[in-house]
């Protein structure tokens, strides 16, 4: 289609040149003609190219002979993938001689600080946790031999206690208490017989609840006064004999439990000797390195590690790595190749997100655009397809090419089919006012 308008527009010019002014023509065909003239004024065509909206073309930061190609064309990769290579052998034993005086200069700082090697510090550590828990231990068993003692006489004062109060026999208060739930016993009683007589001739007597509140009230206090019984009548000599028994026996336990405190100190003051042995053996193993002597192993691992980020530095610029994620679009060199600082070894773009480029937008007709404005685009790889697009940024400075002033104008086109490819040839037709 711009190719027939540009054949129409060459025409109309070469007219106009051979007699000036185009012979007049009337009716419908001069009405029709103007009006096509009038609608070309208000279309502008132009052409450029569908690019990634964020791409790039890498090259290495060095001269050197590219050594190993990572990638391929078309391959997707992540920000930070390796691209390509070049014969870096030298370089990369100049950083593992570096990384190992680093690890070196680690080593020797750790041992003059440890004075002593790894093994002995984590064996002393451990004697020193161990001897810390044998004192908590020995603590606990003291603590736990002090209940036990207390305890122990505490159940001595017990049984005597009880042995005293049998051997005594019931005094008069305990008596009058002893009554007392007789007393109220039988006036439960009482008072649950004549609930039960005010009902007896009910012939479902034995469901109701003032039946079983007798029953109840009769055996509380049968209780109360087997209670009373037992209270009054005093120990028996059997009874008196197991109670003095208890006595012995309480006392026996007692003096074996008095006799554990004295042990269970003496583990505490030997726990507490060896825990004091542990620390001093550690103390001995942390000291040795002066401030001086600490100053000057830092230094040197603060040398090392400047050295191994210079290495690593040159290294990196023989190295051409992914600065964003994306499509390998293009590779330019092969393995043995010499490759330069500014001359593109390959074409990395975000295929995901593009835009077209306008190539050949003449001067005279950037003025009549604006941000935002739609417009038309088409593809010669799909032909009679069309694709409505945005103008998203317009150059602010002209590029010459071909000996013409053109403007860069980018496009944004959201709905691209995806058999469209990256560098392919987009016409644009924007609609402008008169």
């Amino acid at each position: 289609m711009k190719r027939a308008i540009i054949i129409l527009s060459t025409l109309v010019i070469l007219a106009g040149c051979t007699g000036g002014q185009a012979p007049a023509v009337g009716g419908k065909d001069a009405t029709a003609n103007a009006q096509a003239s009038a609608a070309q004024e208000n279309i502008i065509w132009a052409s450029g190219k569908l690019l990634p909206a964020q791409w790039a073309a890498l090259s290495p930061a060095v001269t050197g002979t590219v050594k190993v190609i990572h990638v391929t064309e078309g391959e997707q990769v992540e920000a930070g993938t390796l691209l390509v290579e070049l014969d870096n052998g030298i370089l990369q034993s100049q950083v593992a001689v570096a990384a190992a005086a680093v690890a070196e200069a680690e080593a020797a700082r750790a041992r003059l600080l440890a004075g002593a090697t790894p093994s002995e510090l984590a064996a002393t550590q451990a004697d020193l946790s161990a001897a810390q828990a044998a004192v908590e231990q020995a603590q606990a068993a003291v603590k736990q031999a002090e209940a036990s003692a207390a305890a122990a006489e505490a159940q001595v004062a017990i049984t005597q206690a009880q042995y005293n109060e049998l051997a005594s026999g019931p005094t008069a208060a305990e008596r009058v208490a002893a009554q007392r739930p007789i007393d109220q016993a039988r006036v439960a009683v009482k008072q649950a017989q004549a609930a039960y007589d005010l009902v007896r001739g009910d012939p479902h007597i034995g469901a109701r609840p003032e039946a079983a509140a007798l029953e109840q009230a009769t055996a509380a206090l049968a209780s109360a006064q087997a209670a009373y019984n037992a209270t009054v009548q005093g120990a028996t000599p059997q009874q008196l004999a197991v109670a003095r028994a208890q006595i012995d026996a309480a006392r026996a336990q007692a003096a074996v439990a008095r006799g554990q405190v004295p042990a269970a100190e003496a583990g505490v003051r030997a726990a507490q000797a060896g825990l004091a042995r542990s620390q001093a053996a550690l103390n001995r193993l942390k000291a040795g390195a002066t401030a001086e002597e600490r100053a000057e192993a830092d230094a040197r691992i603060a040398s090392a590690q400047a050295a191994l980020a210079a290495a690593q530095a040159q290294l990196t610029q023989t190295q051409v790595a992914a600065p964003f994620a994306g499509q390998v679009g293009a590779v330019t060199v092969r393995p043995g190749e010499l490759a330069i600082p500014g001359q593109a070894v390959l074409t990395l773009g975000d295929t995901r997100a593009m835009r077209v480029e306008t190539t050949d937008l003449r001067e005279t007709d950037v003025a009549r655009l604006r941000i935002g404005m739609p417009l038309e685009i088409t593809f010669d790889a799909l032909p009679g397809r069309a694709f409505t697009g945005t103008i998203v940024r317009i150059a602010p400075m002209s590029s010459a090419e071909k000996g013409s002033t053109n403007y860069t104008v980018i496009v944004d086109v959201p709905d691209l089919d995806p058999a469209l490819r990256w560098g392919m040839t987009a016409f644009v037709n924007i609609q402008v006012d008169k």
